[in-house]
This record gives structure tokens, C-alpha cells and sequence, in this order.
């Protein structure tokens, strides 16, 4: 037997030594990590689903406050077609329509428009958990779109709308000068679209975070078996792989002594 040859049959018994060692600290860690992993992932889909609820809340202070601004806008324009070509601080229709801008739509979309942001941040780092989730084996869940951050920048395009006609009502009563109604009426228009478009953006999220939320419910269930189940086919292949190495351990050992480990009886 060569000397290179006795070299590599003593490094292959290290090394399977070695290995078998591994893949039983491999089997121990894969059960004795099993439970904190565990509950470290249902703490963390606890907390996507609170984070859910928070968004959902928001949104639907936000559907009441669009649904009171859609409104607004149509008294807006049932206001402005009481009157003429113009309009002036003592017309009655100027006061009610300095009330409903100024009190009731300006700050629903304010409201609606900063909620709307900050819910869409949310989203974001919702989809940032999702997407970690879905890196698990047998887990698929879709995250959500980002329709509400384009209502958000909607409703930031109906804020400055809203603004621009509270200046010119502002510049009405400075310089008891009449306007045309004109500065109401192109504005109006666009408002109500994006506020309808903000309103099918917040419906179609809550849709979804429901079926999101029953999606992260139904996994905050199957994590402790999913777990368990990995732990499992870790062991499978661990335990293979130790077959293996003590296979090589044994048929390397058999070369280096020149003889039989043990010999069958006939």
C-alpha cells in the first residue's frame, strides 16, 4: 500500500468522523432551536396581523372621511348651479359654500390623504414581513398592492385642489370683487375623481387585507407542525447522510488494517 494512498484513507476516516459529528449536532440543533424558532415566527405573524387590524381601522376612518368629502363635493356643485355666471362674499351661496369647503371637504381630505400615506408606508413593511414569510416552505402568501399609495397621491393632487379653492374664496372676501364660478367648477370635477378613485382603492385593500388576515391566521396554525415537519426531513437526510460517512468510515478503517471488521459465519 503506497504511503499517498494510506494519506488519503486516513484523511477519509477524519473526515467521515468528523462529518458524523456534524450531521448529529445538526439533528440536535434542528429539534433543540425547533420551539424558540417557532415561537419567534408566531410572535412575528402575531404581529403581521396586528399591524393588519391597525391598517384596516385606518382605512376605515378613511372610507367615512372620503365618503363625507364625496358628499361635500356634491353640495358643492348643487351650490354653484344655484347661482349665476359669478359669485360674490354676500351671496348666500358663497357662505354655504365657504362652510362646506372650508369645514367639511378641506379637512376630510386632509385627514384622508395623510391617514392614506401612513397606511401605505404600513403596507409596505407588511409586505416586507409577507415576504420573508413566503420564503418558508409551503408558504404562499400574496402581499398587497400598492393601489393605496397611488389614492394617496391621489388624494394629495384633491388637497391641492381643495386649496387652491379656498385662496380664491379667501381673495373673494379680501377684495369683495365677484368671480366667476368657473374656479369651482373646473376643480370639481377632478376632485370627485380622485376622491372615487381613493374610495375603490380603500375597498379593494380592505378586501384584501381580509383575505390576508385569514391567510396569516390559518399559517399561525400550521407553524408549530410546518416546523416540526422540517425538523423531521433535516433528521431524514442527516441520518442518511451518517449512514453514508460511517459506510466510508468503515471500508477506510478495512483498508488502512488490511483485514476485515467483522467476518460472517457460514
Amino acid at each position: 500500500m503506497s504511503d499517498t494512498k494510506k494519506i488519503i484513507a486516513g484523511a477519509a476516516v477524519v473526515l467521515s468522523a468528523a462529518g458524523v459529528i456534524v450531521c448529529l449536532i445538526v439533528i440536535l440543533l434542528s429539534w433543540t432551536l425547533n420551539a424558540s424558532i417557532t415561537r419567534s415566527l408566531v410572535q412575528a405573524v402575531t404581529g403581521a396581523e396586528h399591524l393588519l387590524g391597525v391598517v384596516e381601522g385606518g382605512l376605515t376612518r378613511v372610507d367615512s372621511g372620503l365618503g363625507e368629502a364625496r358628499s361635500a363635493v356634491v353640495t358643492v356643485g348643487e351650490t354653484v348651479q344655484s347661482v349665476g355666471d359669478t359669485i360674490v362674499d354676500t351671496d348666500l351661496a358663497f357662505l354655504v359654500l365657504e362652510r362646506t369647503v372650508g369645514d367639511t371637504l378641506f379637512p376630510r381630505v386632509i385627514t384622508a390623504q395623510e391617514t392614506a400615506t401612513n397606511l401605505a408606508g404600513a403596507i409596505v413593511a407588511f409586505n416586507d414581513t409577507l415576504e420573508a414569510a413566503n420564503r418558508m416552505p409551503f408558504v404562499e402568501i400574496p402581499t398587497l398592492t400598492n393601489e393605496l399609495q397611488v389614492a394617496a397621491e391621489g388624494l394629495t393632487a384633491a388637497r391641492s385642489e381643495v386649496e387652491a379653492m379656498r385662496a380664491e374664496m379667501q381673495a373673494i372676501k379680501e377684495q369683495k370683487v365677484g368671480r366667476p364660478v368657473t374656479f369651482v367648477t373646473s376643480r370639481t370635477t377632478p376632485i370627485a375623481a380622485n376622491l372615487d378613485r381613493a374610495l375603490t382603492a380603500v375597498d379593494s385593500t380592505q378586501t384584501a387585507i381580509v383575505d390576508r388576515q385569514a391567510r396569516l391566521a390559518d399559517l399561525r396554525g400550521r407553524l408549530p407542525g410546518l416546523l416540526n415537519l422540517i425538523s423531521f426531513l433535516v433528521t431524514l437526510v442527516m441520518i442518511w447522510l451518517v449512514a453514508a460517512q460511517v459506510y466510508v468510515f468503515l471500508r477506510m478503517v478495512e483498508y488502512l488494517t488490511g483485514r476485515k471488521l467483522w467476518v460472517r459465519t457460514a
